[in-house]
């Protein structure tokens, strides 16, 4: 068989270019593709639509993408082939264009189109088992270099109670009784960190080759706030209920109290009565008055909490004197429950009827004299036992036990909850609202402490309060004489003040005492005057330009926390003043200010 008869019968459509003489030879599968027979590079290039590298000789073998005419197709898109015959002529060979996939996603150039999308891919080639592409996104969010994902099987990437679901899609997907599948499951981190993903996974085939497309998406924040919004409606739905519970029972709790009130108010019209009987019933009436006046104090006092409304009142608390009014007030009410065969027993940390620790004292009886009326309710016999001792972390703690009904383990956590309560709410032996305890819990956090019970059913209970000690942090000044010569020559104070009239009192004020005064007009100014200067003291005023006085003193104590600083503010609210302290301040000064109080506050801190 000649040359040209081979060339002829090629299962391909082929050409042959002189390049020199500009001549074409095409193929029996050439003029079949084409449509039409071609003899020369002009009449070629004529039914080239895209692509066609005719007139040079290429060094090897070289690829191109190209479209042709074709009068019955219209455009034909077409993968050719150059390789040098000799030194004049080139021989063409021309496929119909198939999509190579495994080439394309090797292309990195390719691979960056999708490099920036929020979403992660690999692609696969089932066949042969290569990844053909992993995309940055999961190597960010994983961990792991694409090598390495790569390198592991899905189920090492997949969290352990997630892989029994995937594996079933997997087997009806290369069962080919599936096309494609979606999940939401969990991979691990290289870290050994969590997140959720939705997975998207599709087989397809492409020019008789099998491929897997993986498309997955970090969904852990939306999960995140999945799971908040079914923990807030299991809350809604438990607060509802117990809610319910409490309107259910809140007419008993009024209704008893008011039938003793009507009941005894009628006897009291009987003229026979003796003066004891008399008084017993009053007795009476006050008692139910105040029951009813301690459910309605306690509601509104857990409204105004939840809306941030009570402010703790904190100052100097003898911690015997409210222990002996506590004793006093569960003793009389263990007689009116005629539960006398009780023991009452109280054990204080410090016996010393000085004894005191800086908070407020108010609420500290509230909290415990809710503790000793659940206790005495719901104990029958043995004792009650309160008191307070010191404990870690220079805190002390207060706590109530006794040998009562106790709660059950699984009903620990309800009791605290608004209107909550352990057991059967409708048994009498649990009558109640369901509000001590809340309210307790809360009067604690607002002290800025904590609370917890141990218990055991039928075995009593111990409920533990922890308060923070703090140290008392305004300092109560017995004024020094202020009249007198005050010579202060050798002293130097700093006035951070934006007010020039302002400045000029304080000037006036303090002239004759011959201090040296340094004058700041803003919070920047005053740090920088600080540091450039020998500083006594510090006039500090509040409200300034730039930076504050509450973050001017911050970073003035950061660099000597010893230096005293006076605060001067027009702010009088409790809060203001707390502001002050905490941002370091020693004392604070109110505005209007006048001359004596302003020496006699700075006499005390600067001799």
């Amino acid at each position: 068989m000649g040359q040209n008869q081979l060339f002829q019968n090629l299962p391909i459509a082929a050409l042959i270019i002189n390049i020199y003489k500009k001549s074409v030879s095409a193929n029996k599968q050439f003029v079949q593709l084409a449509g039409t027979d071609v003899q020369n590079i002009g009449e070629l290039k004529k039914i080239f639509l895209k692509g066609g590298q005719f007139e040079k000789m290429p060094s090897g073998v070289v690829t191109e993408n190209a479209c042709i005419a074709n009068p019955a197709e219209n455009s034909i898109p077409i993968t050719l082939s150059y390789s040098p015959l000799n030194n004049e002529e080139i021989i063409v060979t021309i496929e119909k264009f198939r999509f190579n996939i495994d080439s394309l996603f090797k292309n990195p150039d390719f691979r960056s189109i999708f490099n920036d999308a929020p979403v992660g891919f690999i692609l696969k080639n089932t066949d042969s088992g290569e990844n053909l592409w992993i995309s940055p996104y999961l190597v960010a969010k994983t961990g792991y270099s694409c090598e390495e994902i790569a390198a592991l099987s899905w189920e090492e990437l997949t969290y352990d109670k997630d892989i029994p679901k995937q594996k079933s899609l997997l087997e009806k997907l290369q069962s080919k009784n599936l096309d494609s599948y979606f999940l939401e499951k969990r991979l691990l981190s290289k870290n050994g960190k969590i997140y959720w993903f939705s997975e998207f996974v599709r087989r397809f085939n492409l020019n008789n080759v099998n491929y897997q497309l993986i498309i997955l998406r970090d969904i852990s924040s939306e999960k995140e706030v999945e799971t908040e919004l079914q923990r807030a409606k299991h809350k809604t739905e438990e607060a509802e209920r117990l809610k319910s519970a409490f309107l259910d029972n809140l007419p008993h709790e009024i209704r008893t109290p008011l039938h003793a009130i009507t009941g005894f108010t009628s006897l009291l019209s009987d003229a026979n009565l003796s003066v004891e009987e008399r008084l017993e019933y009053v007795q009476f009436i006050q008692d139910s008055s105040n029951d009813i006046l301690n459910l309605m104090d306690n509601i509104i006092e857990i409204a105004k909490l939840e809306t941030n409304q009570v402010k703790p009142k904190k100052e100097k608390c003898y911690i015997n004197s409210i222990f002996d009014k506590l004793l006093s007030d569960i003793e009389s009410k263990q007689e009116i429950l005629e539960k006398t065969d009780i023991e009452i027993k109280v054990n204080r940390g410090n016996p010393d009827p000085l004894y005191m620790i800086f908070s407020d004292p108010e609420r500290i009886y509230q909290i415990i004299s809710h503790l000793l009326n659940n206790a005495l309710k719901f104990t029958e016999k043995g004792y009650i036992e309160f008191g307070f001792h010191p404990a870690n972390n220079n805190r002390i703690a207060f706590y109530v036990k006794d040998t009562g009904i106790g709660i059950p383990f699984d009903q620990q956590d309800i009791i605290f909850r608004k209107f909550g309560k352990s057991g059967n709410i409708n048994t009498n032996k649990n009558r109640g609202t369901g509000l001590g305890l809340t309210l307790s819990k809360k009067l604690v956090e607002l002290l800025n402490g904590e609370i917890h019970v141990e218990s055991s059913e039928g075995q009593g209970s111990a409920f533990t309060f922890f308060l923070p000690l703090e140290k008392e942090q305004k300092i109560t000044i017995t004024k020094p004489s202020v009249y007198g010569d005050i010579n202060w020559s050798s002293k130097t104070i700093l006035v951070a003040e934006d007010t020039e009239s302002n400045y000029f009192f304080i000037e006036a004020f303090l002239e004759r005492t011959k201090v040296n005064l340094l004058w700041a007009k803003d919070g920047n100014e005053a740090i920088e005057m600080y540091k450039n200067n020998s500083v006594n003291l510090i006039l500090m005023d509040i409200m300034m330009p730039e930076k504050d006085g509450y973050d001017t003193t911050r970073e003035i104590k950061e660099i000597n926390p010893n230096v005293p600083v006076i605060a001067q503010t027009a702010l009088a609210l409790p809060d203001d003043e707390e502001k002050c302290y905490s941002a370091g301040c020693d004392y604070v000064l109110v505005k209007p200010i006048n001359s004596d109080d302003l020496i006699a506050t700075i006499k005390r801190f600067i001799i």
